[in-house]
């Protein structure tokens, strides 16, 4: 009797295309959504802790000689409310039910600071913003696990598109 050899580990082929196995793309998903919400929750407590630098800072610059001017009031309450829409942002990506929405609110809110930032006339700030579109993006169309404290077990049927 012949031995077969062990089938070798890794994401299976389909025809000429390797196909990356789905428990790897919720892990990618994983350390996607930990970066984004690191990034909100520091953000939003270092504002707090700034004893209203950033909102002096901020507040001061768009009262600049600018090409579109908005009313102090509307600046200087949005400044207010950007820590704890950070902070709220942050925790709200850590629930796999709101997902969904937790990423529309990340679009949203990451376009209201490009728009900030276009404003202030800061035009590398405005492209170094597309990078946290794109990171958002792809915590938006990757496949996540249904808790963060385990991994979801494999399925051959539900991992492979191709078989049904």
């Amino acid at each position: 009797m012949i031995a077969k050899a062990p089938a070798a580990r890794g994401p299976p082929f389909y025809g000429k295309y390797q196909m990356i196995e789905k428990s790897m793309l919720k892990d990618a998903e994983r350390i996607v959504r930990v970066v984004m919400v690191t990034i909100l929750l520091t953000a939003g407590t270092s504002k707090f802790f700034s004893h209203s630098g950033f909102f002096e800072y901020y507040s001061m610059l768009f009262q600049g000689d600018l090409r579109i001017r908005l009313p102090e009031f509307l600046i200087n309450a949005y400044l207010q409310l950007i820590p704890y829409m950070e902070i709220g942002l942050g925790l709200a990506l850590f629930s796999n039910r709101y997902k969904r929405l937790a990423m529309y609110a990340w679009f949203a809110f990451m376009l209201s600071l490009l728009v900030g930032h276009y404003i202030l006339q800061e035009w590398s700030s405005v492209n170094q913003m597309l990078d946290y579109f794109f990171l958002g993006l792809l915590c938006f169309v990757l496949p996540n696990h249904r808790s963060w404290f385990r991994r979801d077990a494999q399925h051959a049927s539900t991992d492979n598109p191709v078989s049904n």
